[in-house]
């Protein structure tokens, strides 16, 4: 996401009733402050009659609500962003001057993730659901479309769900860079997908062939139901479970698909091997380039630690680490040399703003450098 974009998207939860308190009063400082200027950039015009529009359509004495202190950070750091915006996009030396467009940012600036997700129906159409009301949103095959108070996706039988669908009508959540989200499949179970994801499944008789394919990552609490397994197919490996909670990360940039098991059993059945391994409680299997699986025994709280707000580290290589801070902020990462292989340890909440995480590597000898090239986020890695 571009930095106008990420304006555009404070306004749009502005007009909602969204925004944090301390967001809130940003948007307001930000109005103030342009109020007066006279620009003629459209892209900066428009983005201002969209204040305008927002600004006299919601009350000034709405009510607020307490907030943490990185809310507060988030909100500080998209008024620096939408400043900076507005200076690039009017000044003319930088704008001319070269092709690409850099400029130094700091890393207190690039906001965390949060929880957003688009649902593409059987028909084409994509469905934002962090832009819906709480509520029923719509039905399908026999399957009313809610979004809780808690924000999930959730799939609830509708009175015809007694009627027969013939052909398979796939869902397909996807998660962008910088965003999460949990649902719950028509069968009970509950699925939290992480950044960079996605979940697809057929939502007619879902309850009949408990099937889902997952690209990136998600943590599983299956339903029980012994005479119905259920199964989460990957691009290296397919497992099979009756009722339990597990985690799959399954990257395409990763070195391999991990399965780290938390409660009950599964079977792994990898694509390349002639049997399937079964895992018990505190054990992770793992699935490379080579196809065939190999286990281990884990604590398995490092690997459903971003479902609790946590990045954890424990013997994990700096190029590890960025992936996950890459994905959760939407940033480009890039490294001055090669990747050292030193292992790095520590836990950090997720739900701060970049320099949290950043300020860990320097406890190793990393540094950091921030900038903005073409309106994409970059950081730069480097030890020396």
């Amino acid at each position: 996401m571009t930095e106008d974009e990420k304006i555009r998207d404070l306004l749009k939860r502005y007009l909602a009733g969204k925004c944090t308190d301390a967001e809130r009063e940003i948007v307001d400082q930000w109005y103030e402050s342009t109020d007066n200027q006279r620009v003629g950039d459209t892209i900066y015009d428009e983005m201002r009659e969209d204040l305008y529009t927002i600004r006299t359509q919601v009350s000034p004495h709405s009510p607020r609500r307490s907030i943490r202190w990185f809310h507060y950070l988030s909100a500080a750091a998209v008024l620096t962003i939408a400043i900076g915006v507005a200076i690039k996009l009017y000044d003319p030396i930088s704008s001319n001057s070269s092709v690409n467009e850099i400029a130094s940012l700091e890393a207190k600036h690039i906001l965390p993730g949060s929880d957003k997700a688009t649902l593409t129906l059987p028909d084409g159409r994509v469905i934002s659901l962090d832009e819906l009301t709480v509520g029923t949103f719509g039905q399908e095959s026999g399957n009313q479309l809610i979004k809780d108070e808690e924000g999930s996706l959730v799939y609830e039988r509708s009175p015809d769900s007694g009627k027969l669908f013939t052909e398979n009508n796939y869902h397909t959540l996807n998660i962008p860079k910088g965003g999460q989200y949990r649902l719950t499949l028509p069968d009970g179970t509950r699925v939290w997908l992480n950044s960079a994801s996605s979940l697809t499944y057929a939502v007619n008789h879902f309850e009949q062939e408990r099937t889902v394919t997952l690209a990136g990552e998600a943590y599983f609490e299956v339903k029980s139901d012994a005479r119905k397994p259920f199964r989460v197919i990957t691009d290296k490996q397919t497992v099979t479970v009756l009722g339990t909670k597990f985690n799959i990360n399954s990257y395409p940039d990763e070195l391999g698909t991990k399965t780290t098991l938390v409660e009950g059993s599964v079977d792994i059945t990898a694509n390349k091997a002639s049997r399937s391994i079964r895992l018990s409680p505190g054990q992770e299997s793992f699935v490379d380039g080579s196809g065939l699986p190999t286990v281990r025994q884990v604590e398995t709280g490092q690997a459903i630690a971003w479902i609790n707000g946590l990045f954890r580290f424990d013997g994990n290589t700096i190029d590890e680490v960025m992936r996950q801070l890459a994905r959760w902020y939407d940033v480009e990462v890039v490294f001055d040399g090669m990747p050292p292989t030193d292992k790095l340890y520590g836990e950090v909440n997720r739900n701060t703003t970049a320099d949290t995480p950043l300020e860990l590597l320097s406890f190793f000898n990393f540094k950091h450098h921030v900038s903005s090239v073409n309106g994409k986020t970059r950081i730069t890695i480097t030890n020396h």
